[in-house]
């Protein structure tokens, strides 16, 4: 059923096919209420029948619909018209991750991590309000013009339970390249499974292709379950080292030793902007190690033999046994005697020399005098070596210390502290009316932070900055967040095509122009059944909507073809042996042929003129007693009289 054109709702006229997936089609379409563009995505006609697309159509508008997030595709409406179900979202102008990817080859660490921030922002929202998106992929992830990063598809979401999604079989639902070794056995899936396929997609992301391939999706879901993927760094060498510890640590194939929240993983996607060689990332341990058996312990005798276990060598009792007690008699007195001497050295050792052992205190993010009376007050001293700027601890305040706290040490021991210098400031550059690239480059360069960016139509070209949320040559800490104001160039008012069709030029142009359109080029031909004037075709379609202003090309009638009648001359002097003969006149026009004379005639008129009669060029063929005489091409559409 063609959909082009079709209204929905009232209000969603549907103007262009924007994309297809294996569930839905999307459209670019007009909202004629709010007069904005937006994307409306339909089920297949194919899969309306079937209960359990339906469903997830269903499910997809309720789970993205209760989600509000910068970075998650809005829905505006759903509903069913018919055998029609849609989801109105809204319209993001530019590509998908993959298609982005495809293009750059590979992205850099630092534009890889900003795009990852975001998906891990929407991930973060999503899964703190119990949904789970389960298929996280670079398809699903929109990248608008102005670097906006946007998530979408929540067709196989589902809420958060204690039984969420245990499918096995043939019901394992994502997509394979991307999902988690439990979704490959159809097992327990929570919010640690997006944040698995969210380490493929930035993986995929640094290096331009994916860990795992296979000739089936059963051999990639394997790999995913059993294989190491080959580090990221091994083939992009310019991969941040932090951001291959993260990938690392998000594509752990146990989910108690991956990232546990969205939050802990942007945490470290941050840092890593800031220390791209840092070793920052820590590693969850499974401390659940198996019981182990181990071996006996062997003693070795001074005899040279091994004896297993710690039990004596038990003896017979006899002669020897005598011997024995005689030397018990004289040794254990003497191991008493020095027993005692060594308890009593220890005791004088520990009272008289031996130095007490104090526990360090914590003394981060106090001043340094509050530091030297806490230290004072434990026989421990203080001792400065380095002043460092830190955004979230006041000037003169303790930054790090070293030993940290609960380290044992002796009494009179110094703590080497380092001292706060307070956040760093830098000034605000002016970047007003400039490139908004360039604008973005220069900021980040000065150390500030860059927010999502406000657009707004004016007078400006697209792309110009025409605002900032920080006064330029304001002194502000390092890192302060600022965001711009980018012009959309002039707002873009469109117009509506009419039907010009069986319109005299004049009033057609009349019309055009109401419309805010312009005429362009004006061609005329030859029609059978439209007068002189009479415009037969359009450049533009009627109902489309374009720019104000755009220029349309008409084709004006000529009226019918004028057609001259043409005279053909037959001689007939040469043909001696004959009194009489058969003329045949055969008409070849647009691949059929047709006899249009057909008379007998006196071989003594010598030279036979027949009037022909037709419309544009024709080939006659003449026949003379059924043999093939003479062939001409006429051209009805001259005016002068004769014989091509």
């Amino acid at each position: 059923m063609p959909l082009l054109g079709k209204i929905l709702g009232g209000r969603y006229e549907l103007i262009e096919k924007v994309g297809a997936g294996g569930m839905a089609i999307v459209y670019k379409a007009r909202c004629h209420l709010l007069n904005r563009f937006v994307a409306v995505k339909i089920l297949r006609p194919e899969l309306v029948e079937d209960e359990n697309f339906v469903s997830r159509f269903k499910r997809e508008s309720q789970a993205a619909a209760s989600l509000t997030h910068n970075n998650i595709v809005n829905v505006y409406d759903v509903g069913q018209e018919g055998d029609i179900y849609y989801i109105v979202m809204e319209y993001i102008c530019g590509k998908t991750l993959k298609e982005y990817i495809r293009e750059q080859g590979r992205l850099k660490s630092r534009e890889a991590i900003k795009i990852a921030l975001g998906i891990g922002a929407a991930l973060e929202h999503a899964h703190k309000n119990g949904i789970v998106h389960r298929d996280i992929k670079p398809q699903n992830i929109l990248v608008g013009t102005d670097a906006t990063v946007k998530v979408a598809d929540f067709g196989i979401a589902r809420a958060v339970t204690s039984t969420t999604v245990t499918l096995a079989g043939p019901n394992v639902i994502g997509s394979v390249h991307y999902f988690s070794p439990e979704q490959a056995k159809g097992g327990h899936v929570d919010a640690k499974s997006d944040l698995y396929s969210l380490g493929i997609v930035l993986y995929e992301m640094v290096t331009g292709v994916l860990p795992f391939e296979g000739d089936t999706a059963i051999s990639i879901a394997i790999k995913h379950i059993q294989e190491v993927m080959k580090p990221a760094k091994e083939i992009n060498p310019g991969v941040y080292k932090s951001l291959q510890d993260v990938i690392q640590k998000s594509v752990e194939k146990q989910p108690e030793n991956r990232y546990q929240t969205a939050g802990a993983m942007i945490q470290d996607l941050r840092r890593s902007l800031e220390e791209p060689n840092g070793d920052f990332v820590v590693e969850n341990f499974n401390s659940d190690a198996p019981t182990q058996i181990l071996q006996p312990v062997r003693i070795e005798k001074s005899g040279g033999r091994e004896q297993e276990g710690l039990e004596p060598e038990t003896k017979p009792i006899g002669s020897k046994g005598k011997t024995w007690a005689k030397v018990a008699m004289i040794i254990i007195p003497f191991i008493l005697v020095i027993s005692l001497a060594y308890f009593i050295g220890t005791q004088i050792y520990k009272k008289n020399f031996e130095t007490t052992e104090i526990e360090t205190p914590d003394i981060i993010n106090i001043s340094r005098e509050d530091a030297e009376r806490v230290l004072a007050a434990k026989d421990l001293y203080i001792d400065v070596v380095g002043e460092n700027f830190d955004p979230g601890i006041q000037e003169g305040f303790i930054i790090s210390q070293d030993p940290g706290e609960g380290v044992m040490v002796k009494a009179g021991y110094t703590i080497k502290v380092v001292l706060s210098k307070g956040p760093e400031t830098i000034i605000v550059p002016d970047v007003l009316k400039n490139n908004k690239r360039e604008a973005e480059i220069t900021l980040e360069n000065e150390g500030l932070t860059l927010a999502e960016h406000e657009y707004i139509y004016s007078e400006y070209p697209a792309d110009t900055v025409i605002g900032q949320s920080l006064e330029a040559d304001a002194k502000v800490p390092k890192g302060t967040e600022i965001w711009l104001t980018i012009s959309l160039g002039p707002e873009e008012k469109v117009a509506l095509v009419g039907r010009y069709l069986g319109q005299k030029l004049e009033l057609a142009t009349q019309m055009i122009s109401n419309d805010k359109l312009k005429v362009g080029k004006v061609k005329e031909e030859y029609n059978e059944t439209a007068s002189k004037g009479i415009v037969i075709g359009q450049s533009l379609n009627p109902g489309d909507t374009v720019s104000e202003f755009r220029t349309i090309d008409l084709v004006v009638s000529l009226g019918p073809q004028p057609v001259y009648p043409k005279d053909i001359d037959i001689d007939l002097s040469d043909i001696v042996d004959k009194e009489t003969v058969n003329v045949v006149v055969k008409k070849v026009q647009n691949n059929q042929t047709s006899e249009v004379y057909n008379r007998f005639h006196s071989v003594s008129d010598e030279v036979l003129t027949i009037r022909l009669e037709g419309t544009g060029i024709a080939r006659y063929e003449v026949y003379i007693d059924g043999e093939l005489f003479l062939r001409k091409d006429i051209d009805f559409t001259k005016k002068e009289n004769g014989v091509d």
